[in-house]
């Protein structure tokens, strides 16, 4: 009977908290980034990261096990009420009381009369197995345990949650710095490679050198775009696992969303 109730109660506790925020995580649309956007990214503090993961579906699925632990526990702590029963009724009706008189010298009349009635019970009962009565406090005392059990899941939850934030976050910030590098090097070999064409338009320099020239920055627009590929993938996982968009970051830092 517990089992039942603790499912039908997770069930409708989940159910309700779909039913609040049925819009997916939405993620940042990268693609309209130009070159400059990506140099101006600035990731959010740690912190803020950490306060809106709460609103992470595995954080929130162990703290709803812990809403419906707890209630459960409040529902022990009652149990004892379980032992008494109380009974009332209450009832309404009319009376009616229909007769005929007749005499010698009178005509037969009919005669009709009514009357309201009303009726209470009130009853009460008390019925206590004395196995349940002695097991008052070890079912509050294991409803503590499974309330304290579910407590200590969620926070593993949250820091399985946090130090993937970290992770991806480190990787993120390390990814951020080496594609401004990325970034001068493709600018430079940019610039080499137009004064080439214009020095191979001139005749100072013959055709290998300018395509010693176009390959070098053919090879650093080929790892500028992968540090971007990087970049941007590590950003959008961070997002997801945040709960926070962070291309908002650039402009205005977000305030924390409050949590149950």
């Amino acid at each position: 009977m517990k089992g039942s109730f603790y499912a039908l109660s997770i069930g409708l506790l989940l159910l309700s908290t779909a039913l609040t925020e049925v819009r997916a995580q939405e993620v940042s649309d990268y693609t309209k980034l130009t070159n400059e956007d990506y140099r101006n990214i600035e990731l959010p503090p740690l912190a803020l990261l950490f306060e809106n993961a709460r609103h992470n579906p595995i954080y929130k699925m162990a703290d709803a096990r812990t809403i419906v632990e707890r209630k459960l526990l409040a529902k022990e702590k009652r149990a004892f009420l379980g032992f008494f029963s109380l009974r009332g009724s209450y009832q309404y009706g009319m009376f009616g009381n229909e007769s005929t008189y007749t005499d010698v010298a009178i005509a037969p009349y009919l005669t009709y009369s009514t009357q309201a009635q009303r009726g209470y019970t009130i009853g009460a009962g008390v019925n206590i197995p004395l196995d349940q009565l002695f097991d008052l406090k070890g079912r509050v005392n294991r409803q503590k345990w499974l309330l304290k059990s579910a407590e200590l899941d969620r926070e593993v939850k949250y820091d399985e949650i946090k130090r993937e934030i970290v992770e991806v976050y480190s990787m993120a910030t390390a990814q951020l710095e080496i594609l401004k590098i990325k970034s001068e090097h493709l600018l430079l070999a940019g610039v080499q490679y137009d004064i080439s064409e214009k020095n191979f338009a001139n005749g100072t320099i013959d055709s290998s050198t300018l395509a010693v020239d176009k390959q070098r920055h053919s090879m650093a627009q080929q790892e500028y775009e992968n540090s971007k590929f990087e970049l941007t993938r590590s950003l959008m996982i961070l997002e997801i696992i945040a709960r926070t968009p962070l291309l908002q970051q650039t402009d205005t830092t977000p305030t924390p969303q409050k949590h149950r």
